[in-house]
């Protein structure tokens, strides 16, 4: 039995039918002490001076403590330390107070604390019982953690719905306006226009579908991230001749800009463990970025620094850095740094997730180092490939 004191004095006024119109005669109380001895919710029950009388398996199962262990101790063994001194005012309060129960949930946040020291989210609700003139308090409480980390899942998944639903609307509109407003033009146009004309338009329709191909494929890719499913196939690949290639498909963008790109590589060649595609990807989302976010005059760098087990990538920008307390967030998806970076086809905050994934399925890690006002240097490492023999 979990009970330090004669039970039967705890069943007074408890609200459980004692008697039924079919048999004529009351319960048997030890039948109520068996059932709340395993119901799966905590059972506990204090005495005036809210020390521990009761403790049922149900209280052993979510706190961790075995009854023998907390009998005749203070209630606030199983409270966080910042709702101690509150809580028993507030157990002093409703004795003092008309009425015997309350749902203790309806008034605060119920916390529990377990005996390891973790700890839950709660429901409770307390009942007052006279005994010899005393108070007595007899507490339900039931676990919650599962079902609100259940109900968190759930607006976040929402919540990544509306973003999704956001970015589609509003970063997938505009290139594909783009593209009707040209087509349209075209086929309704001057007959006369020149051929370099219709062309010059049919490139810019180009360039807005690579924009709405692009912005698939990181909602891909980041569906992709969530669900596990990113795989790479690395292979010994030559980083000297994927950065290059990188700079030389960017370099248009960074010309355009008025950013100068460069790039310092190792003199003797250098190979890594790769997805040849998933590191051009990876490259061409943080160089981008980098010129995106660097005002005329500025620069980007990439440096290649050989490690003893790794090759080390750094991409330095002179743009407008990011704050300190954003920077803890910078590789969150849909997360956006600053208001500035708004209108980029990452403007979503989908390029570092996605950078991450690809870093991290290579067996690397990336991380981003900034200063407000001085540019931003993002960083990560790749397995080096065991040379040939």
């Amino acid at each position: 039995m979990h009970c330090t004191v004669p039970y039967i004095a705890l069943m007074k006024n408890a609200n459980i039918a004692a008697e039924h119109a079919s048999m004529h005669r009351a319960l048997p109380v030890d039948l109520f002490t068996g059932l709340l001895a395993i119901a799966a919710d905590a059972v506990i029950a204090l005495d005036h001076e809210q020390r521990i009388i009761f403790f049922n398996q149900g209280a052993e199962r979510i706190f961790g403590w075995a009854a023998a262990e907390v009998g005749g101790k203070f209630i606030e063994v199983l409270l966080p330390e910042r709702y101690r001194s509150a809580h028993r005012g507030h157990v002093a309060g409703f004795g003092a107070a008309h009425g015997h129960a309350r749902l203790m949930g309806d008034r605060q946040q119920i916390s529990g604390l377990r005996k390891s020291g973790e700890e839950f989210a709660a429901e409770a609700a307390i009942e007052r019982i006279e005994v010899d003139g005393r108070n007595i308090y007899a507490a339900v409480l039931r676990d919650i953690s599962a079902r609100q980390r259940a109900e968190d899942a759930l607006r976040q998944a929402v919540q990544g719905r509306d973003d999704m639903m956001g970015i589609v609307s509003h970063d997938l509109r505009n290139p594909a306006n783009a593209v009707k407003m040209l087509a349209r033009s075209i086929l309704e146009g001057d007959p006369a226009a020149s051929v370099a004309d219709v062309m010059d338009r049919v490139a810019i329709i180009r360039q807005a579908a690579d924009q709405i191909d692009a912005l698939i494929q990181d909602l891909l890719d980041v569906t992709r991230l969530e669900a596990g499913y990113l795989t790479v196939r690395p292979t010994p690949a030559d980083v000297g001749l994927i950065v290059t290639t990188s700079i030389e498909s960017l370099g248009p963008l960074a010309e355009a800009g008025g950013v100068a790109l460069s790039a310092t590589l190792p003199d003797a060649p250098l190979v890594v463990l790769a997805d040849r595609d998933r590191l051009g990807q990876l490259l061409s989302n943080l160089i981008g970025n980098a010129i995106k976010f660097t005002p005329a005059g500025g620069r980007v760098t990439i440096a290649v620094i050989p490690r003893d087990t790794d090759v080390e990538f750094e991409i330095t920008d002179t743009g407008e850095g990011i704050a300190p307390d954003q920077l803890p967030h910078v590789f969150d998806r849909f997360h956006q740094a600053s208001a500035s970076r708004r209108g980029s086809r990452h403007s979503a905050g989908l390029g570092l997730p996605i950078s991450r994934g690809i870093v991290e399925a290579h067996g690397g890690r990336i991380w981003l180092e900034s200063e407000s006002g001085t540019g931003t240097t993002v960083r990560f490492t790749l397995p080096r490939s065991a040379p040939a023999f």
